[in-house]
């Protein structure tokens, strides 16, 4: 095997042939993951802080390493160095089945005039694509991303540094054309300069009530202004002096070329390349890791497993249940604007019981969310069997996680109530579906749509009306104080939702607090309806949470 040029993944290795090599490899790859200096080697994965995400990275790790697929469920299962190891080693001991080749009638990657790259759409970018082709004009593709600024945040650093995070990343210079040369299926066009715009305004020669307006209308017009796909830019930014020593700086970029993880690597790259071009250096450069380089892996390794992948979640969803009845309060609402949303802190203590039950049971905050959900679900429609999109950060590989650019793929988790008598059972059929997801999460969603049959409906996504999302993944990085400002972000409401209900668990980052957030379609409930749906969940997730943890607080 071959090191893919700036990963972070550990050095690559020939596949161990002895317990201590592999007790070695495995703690190698907990180290880096969870960044310690030294791991003992009965030490408990939950304890140290992993969670399902790490065991995805950790996993990728322990993949490179030994040269054959290794499933994050072997971290989550065996989560201590020692006993995952000797857990690989009934896997290495029989040699890996080589993967077949990955079927594909993908146009090759092609070179144009003026430096331009072209490749095909990722399996996670062709459904963007698709439902951008069925309304250009939605809204629900763009991603948000609003900072109020406090300090001095000089426009003429600002605007060249986010021309150079254009320039170090593949997903910030893409458009994209309806099919390639010689070919029949979209592709994307790299372009040598970046496609993006950045813009400044300065509001405060204007009297106050004029410079609110202002600034209202023009972040409003940002927000809901779409993207051109086929001529770009997908990426804008806008700051805006609001006060003295104090700006509001906003970033609308195409879902197709970004997704949440990507967020914190621009913002790093920006806080970086900020730093660089006051103090007059140059760099940093074009990132390693290019995401053609994951296009090109999916199409040639990955995809082999989706045959595999289809005949099993085909089997998992034949006899899926009708559309999840859920008690509706119809109203008239233009469907671009159909989106709103409820944010409710996590309640004192929640964090550190759900920590506590990783350690104590080695449930992930993903099997004890599914099966709260299911509880409120169950509650709200009187339904036992439930359909749940969960979104996935798709990222399987190490060097995935330094790639700027549309990696997330939903995935489909299904719980069925009937004979769970008590929370034990609840939770193990919660973390068997936690496992599939995990390891489906790269099985495109639109494959699984096609493969059960089911029609499309470009407002709402189909198969389930509800999602959940536990987002483990870092937050947008604080500026180091010697850059003269600093930030707080705020996040926007949606404006169009993709779903009738999306949940979402946040961490809160190193700072910040744990959120709940519920993100609803106007159109079908009302803003207090779902408030107190999301304070009912709150509360299942406590239930559940201290039933495995046998009480404690």
């Amino acid at each position: 095997m071959t090191a893919i040029p700036g990963s972070r993944s550990p050095a690559v290795m020939d596949a161990p042939d002895t317990a201590a090599a592999l007790l070695d490899t495995t703690s190698a790859a907990l180290r880096d993951v969870l960044d310690l200096t030294l791991i003992d080697p009965e030490a408990n994965f939950f304890s140290l802080g992993g969670n399902s995400l790490l065991a995805v990275r950790v996993a990728g790790r322990l993949s490179r390493a030994l040269g054959q697929r290794i499933p994050a469920t072997a971290v989550l299962n065996h989560p201590t160095a020692g006993d995952l190891a000797r857990h690989l080693a009934t896997l290495v001991s029989e040699p890996a089945s080589p993967a077949p080749p990955a079927p594909s009638s993908a146009p090759a990657d092609a070179t144009g005039s003026a430096g331009t790259h072209r490749f095909p759409l990722s399996a996670a970018q062709r459904r963007v694509w698709l439902l951008h082709e069925v309304d250009p004009e939605r809204l629900d593709h763009l991603v948000t991303v609003s900072f109020e600024v406090t300090g001095e945040l000089d426009p003429v650093v600002a605007r060249t540094a986010w021309h150079r995070v254009a320039e170090r990343h593949e997903a910030l210079r893409a458009r994209f054309e309806p099919s390639a040369p010689g070919g029949e299926e979209p592709c994307q066009v790299i372009e040598s300069e970046p496609l993006t715009e950045f813009t400044f305004l300065d509001t405060v020669r204007f009297p106050e009530a004029v410079r609110i307006r202002i600034v209202e209308e023009r972040i409003a017009l940002l927000r809901r202004t779409p993207l051109s796909l086929r001529t770009g830019p997908l990426s804008r930014i806008a700051l805006l002096r609001t006060a003295p020593s104090r700006y509001r700086l906003e970033l609308i970029v195409h879902h197709i070329v970004c997704d949440g993880w990507s967020l914190s690597l621009l913002w790093q790259d920006f806080l970086n390349a900020y730093r660089r071009v006051a103090a007059g250096e140059p760099g940093p450069g074009p990132s390693p890791h290019r995401f053609s380089d994951h296009v090109r892996w999916e199409r040639r390794t990955e995809s082999a497993r989706w045959p595999a992948l289809a005949d099993r979640v085909a089997r998992r969803f034949a006899d899926r249940p009708e559309e999840l009845p859920l008690p509706t309060d119809p109203a008239p609402v233009d469907e671009h604007d159909d989106g709103d949303d409820v944010s409710l802190p996590l309640p004192a203590g929640l964090g550190a019981a759900l920590a506590r039950a990783g350690a104590e049971g080695g449930h992930t905050r993903l099997t004890l969310a599914l099966a709260a959900l299911a509880v409120l679900l169950h509650r709200i429609s009187g339904s036992d069997d439930l359909m749940i999109a969960v979104p996935m950060a798709g990222r399987v590989r190490p060097e995935d996680e330094g790639t700027v650019g549309l990696f997330v793929n939903t995935a489909l988790a299904r719980i069925r109530l009937a004979g769970a008598r008590d929370v034990p059972t609840l939770v193990a059929r919660a973390r068997d579906e936690a496992a599939e997801v995990l390891d489906c999460q790269t099985y495109p969603f639109d494959q699984l749509v096609n493969r059960l049959g089911v029609p499309r409906d470009g407002t709402r996504m189909p198969l389930a009306r509800v999602s959940l999302a536990v987002q483990d993944f870092a937050e947008a990085p604080l500026p180091d104080p010697d850059l003269g400002f600093t930030w707080v972000e705020h996040d926007p409401a949606e404006r169009q939702s993709k779903l009738d209900l999306a949940f979402s668990l946040t961490s809160g980052g190193a700072a910040g607090q744990p959120t709940l957030t519920v993100t609803y379609r106007p159109s079908l409930f009302r803003r207090r309806t779902v408030g107190a749906w999301a304070e009912q969940y709150l509360l299942a997730l406590e239930n559940v949470t201290r039933a495995v943890t046998g009480g404690a607080s």
